[in-house]
């Protein structure tokens, strides 16, 4: 495989910098290589459910309330998941530009919408590690087919738990003895969505079945759906008709390692964490050639969230459970807004 070239908007604006450390201020090329960064973070349903505002010596990440799912995400669990996986690659990108980013997280409680800023607040050659993770960022997919059939090895998930730790959460693998149980709860997940007329009408509304629903640079392409036993993919196929097997979940599952990405408490800001928590893993699982997909059903029915918890007997509380492996065939790209439209 060649390797992957660098974003040129980064190139770009990286050679305009002094060999002397320059203002803490972006350039407007180092502001549009951030927000391009920002444009290609995940998503739920990729509904890209956030503003960017111009700080000078950085951007402001908002919730664009606009593009809620409040059928699936009535508490916007997902949707500040979603920005925190944003404010992490606003992040990424400034350190790649050379640029020491600090991050506030819900700094303004006059303006809860206000997810988090990310400033300049110095200079430095970009290491190694933070232009390899800059790199994965357009490489990176969600992953909604058929995997090998493959457990990922013990040093790549050293590798994924502490991306994890580093932004203050935890990962959990679950083990085969789990799984069953977690099938169960999903498919059970699964079933009552599809069984909710108002919640598949909202799925619809992400699913672009053409070209000309492609052009809105949102949402999901019936091309990127799969066409393995996944779970969102039966309220689009075939509504409660399609929903999968146990087994069939089951032998999909066998083929990777299942994942879950939990917080000490509950709050937004945890939610926040866990999106930056997400986007490291992503990014770092990206650099080592694997892929992954969600399973989010499982944990936005509160009933069932509830029973997660008790079954994996973890730490705190579930905000991601997504499956991780290597895939057989590379996944289309998902389309995304363009960056003129992002900014409020």
């Amino acid at each position: 495989m060649n390797a992957p070239v660098e974003d040129p908007s980064v190139l770009a604006a990286r050679s305009q910098l002094p060999g002397d450390p320059p203002p803490s201020g972006l350039t407007p090329e180092e502001f549009r290589a951030v927000a391009e960064a920002v444009r290609w973070a995940p998503s739920i349903h990729n509904s890209q459910p956030w503003r960017l505002r111009p700080l000078g010596d950085g951007l402001a990440i908002v919730e664009d309330l606009g593009r809620s799912l409040p059928v699936i995400d009535p508490f916007g669990r997902d949707r500040m998941i979603s920005c925190g996986a944003a404010l992490f690659n606003a992040r990424v990108a400034m350190r790649a530009l050379g640029h020491l980013p600090t991050v506030e997280i819900l700094p303004d409680p006059a303006e809860p919408t206000l997810v988090g800023t990310v400033r300049s607040t110095g200079y430095r050659q970009p290491a190694p590690g933070d232009l390899a993770m800059h790199r994965s960022i357009p490489r990176r997919r969600t992953h909604r087919r058929v995997y090998r059939s493959h457990v990922i090895a013990e040093e790549d998930l050293l590798d994924l738990r502490q991306a994890v730790a580093a932004e203050g959460a935890r990962l959990s693998v679950t083990e085969p003895a789990v799984r069953r149980h977690l099938v169960d709860l999903l498919r059970r997940a699964v079933r009552a969505q599809a069984e909710d007329a108002e919640l598949r009408r909202e799925v619809e509304r992400w699913v672009r079945r053409d070209a000309a629903d492609a052009e809105a640079g949102d949402g999901i392409p019936l091309a990127a759906l799969g066409t393995s036993p996944y779970p969102v993919d039966s309220l689009v196929h075939g509504g409660l008709a399609g929903v999968p097997d146990a087994e069939d979940i089951e032998a999909e599952l066998a083929r990777s390692t299942l994942l879950v990405i939990s917080t000490r408490g509950d709050t937004p800001r945890d939610w926040v964490l866990a999106g930056t928590a997400l986007e490291r893993l992503l990014l770092a699982a990206t650099a080592g050639g694997l892929v992954a997909t969600f399973a989010q059903q499982a944990l936005q029915d509160r009933a069932v969230r509830v029973e997660v918890t008790e079954v994996l007997g973890i730490w705190g509380h579930p905000q991601v459970l997504f499956r991780v492996g290597r895939a057989l065939v590379e996944a289309p790209r998902t389309p995304r807004r363009p960056l003129e439209q992002l900014f409020e």
